[in-house]
């Protein structure tokens, strides 16, 4: 029960929710006689139509009612009008003169609200004719040549092809191209049309470059010592236009270190999403705080901008040049650190053996100790330490030897062996070579120890240097 009305509620607050959220009317105005004189009075046929779930109140007005004008709903009960979800209702819109107006065309407006919070415009337009036939009125054909999709940064050219229908001679006939576009497209010429004759007409009409698109109502108003003789109508539509955003860039570069600014500009008349470019090199692109990438293999940074017609907008970014000298002064830190703090001794170690009886086993190893002073100062007090096996015995004849050992000592970890170089020249190289001997065969790897090097510099410092560990099979 309690999940029975809980899903009815639930529907029944759906049901409310969208017949609010979509509630929505429609109003349709048709003219009945909009031709007046002043003694007259124009009408129009206002149909709405309800779309809601629900019965709407509707009430109808006009803002220009006493302004000038006279604008009620006949009958006059139709004011306020309740129209049924789903149905329509038609009145009559009356709109009289009530001052003394020139001939011409005026727009009365009427305004609609529900009582669920729409409000809707109108606009209801009345030619205004004079109260007597004006004498030898001309009767003028007149045809408008032009494009009816307009590029508002161009030029528009407009071709009037006229006719003069009656013997009256029209000179000085004033047309003037008017309508609910502003002021740039507002245009006034004078010409003269003989008796029963015709004449091309020539106009040129810049508009705003950044009109807004959409579609438009031209007015031409033939006028001839100040009555209105001829109106022609022209709807045309201003076209959406989206070009290129239009980028300038201005730097200013201090002490290795480029500011950047962009102003980009959307040249055209709707609001556009592109993509900004600004082509650089590796180094730029590395070096600047802007996000890259590379298109056909030209690097390019790259924002998004989003711009109102006519709008500007400004980018900064830097490229930063002192982060190379940065590097650099770390590289050459770290070198002079490296130089520095490494060894200038390198003892390397060799070996070579001597296959017994048994091909598969060890039996003498010859081995070689390179030590190269990597400085070009001398080193003293040069004391070469190398440790053999236990497993293997120094021979005791050392004749391949470049130079002879000071001492062999037999210690728990094996044989320890150390030759002395009072003095070791800058970029000298020495040679040390000696023969161990297996105390039995020996099968598979024999790894020998590091040799160790120690030395004094220049200045009475101490250092110490290791070997290659060298493993025989």
């Amino acid at each position: 029960m309690s999940r029975a009305w809980f899903l009815s509620s639930l529907l029944v607050v759906l049901l409310l929710f969208s017949g609010v959220s979509l509630a929505a009317s429609d109003l349709a105005v048709a003219p009945i006689k909009n031709e007046i004189t002043l003694a007259q009075h124009a009408s129009f046929l206002l149909t709405i139509t309800n779309h809601a779930k629900e019965k709407q109140r509707y009430s109808i007005y006009s803002l220009q009612n006493g302004q000038g004008w006279s604008v009620d709903s006949a009958p006059l009960k139709d004011k306020i009008v309740e129209i049924n979800p789903g149905k329509n209702y038609s009145t009559t819109i009356i709109a009289r003169p009530l001052d003394t107006f020139p001939p011409g065309i005026y727009f009365i407006r009427i305004s609609v609200e529900s009582d669920l919070g729409e409000k809707y415009e109108e606009s209801l337009k009345i030619y205004l004719s004079p109260e007597k036939p004006l004498d030898y009125l001309p009767s003028i054909k007149a045809t408008v040549d032009m494009d009816d999709k307009v590029d508002p940064q161009q030029a528009v050219a407009i071709k009037l092809f006229l006719e003069n229908r009656n013997p009256l001679n029209l000179s000085n006939l004033k047309v003037t191209v008017q309508g609910d576009i502003p002021n740039e497209f507002r245009k006034e010429a004078f010409l003269d049309i003989g008796p029963l004759s015709s004449k091309t007409v020539e106009l040129t009409v810049t508009p705003y470059r950044f009109q807004q698109p959409k579609k438009y109502t031209l007015l031409f108003i033939f006028e001839r010592e100040g009555e209105t003789v001829k109106i022609v109508e022209k709807n045309i539509e201003i076209i959406p236009l989206t070009p290129p955003f239009t980028v300038e860039k201005n730097s200013q570069a201090i002490y290795l270190k480029v500011f950047n600014q962009l102003t980009v500009t959307n040249g055209g008349n709707v609001e556009n999403t592109q993509e900004v470019r600004i082509p650089v090199t590796f180094w730029q692109a590395l070096l600047s705080n802007a996000n890259g990438k590379s298109v056909e293999g030209q690097r390019y940074l790259v924002w998004e901008s989003t711009l109102g017609p006519n709008e500007s907008g400004t980018i900064f970014y830097t490229t930063n040049y002192r982060l190379i000298l940065y590097v650099l002064a770390l590289l050459a830190f770290l070198a002079v650190f490296y130089f520095y703090i490494r060894s200038p001794v390198m003892i390397t170690k060799h070996a070579s053996t001597v296959r017994g009886n048994d091909e598969a086993s060890l039996s003498e190893i010859k081995l070689t100790l390179e030590v190269k002073n990597l400085t070009g100062l001398p080193l003293r007090d040069v004391e070469v330490v190398d440790v053999v096996p236990a497993i293997v015995n120094v021979e005791k004849s050392l004749e391949l030897g470049t130079l002879k050992p000071h001492e062999i000592k037999h210690t728990q970890h094996g044989t320890r062996v150390m030759w002395s170089i009072p003095e070791l020249e800058g970029h000298e190289h020495r040679l040390i070579t000696y023969k161990v001997k297996a105390k039995l065969n020996i099968l598979g790897m024999v790894s020998l120890p590091r040799a160790t090097v120690r030395y004094i510099r220049k200045g009475g410092r101490k250092g110490k240097a290791y070997s290659n560990v060298f493993r025989l099979r």
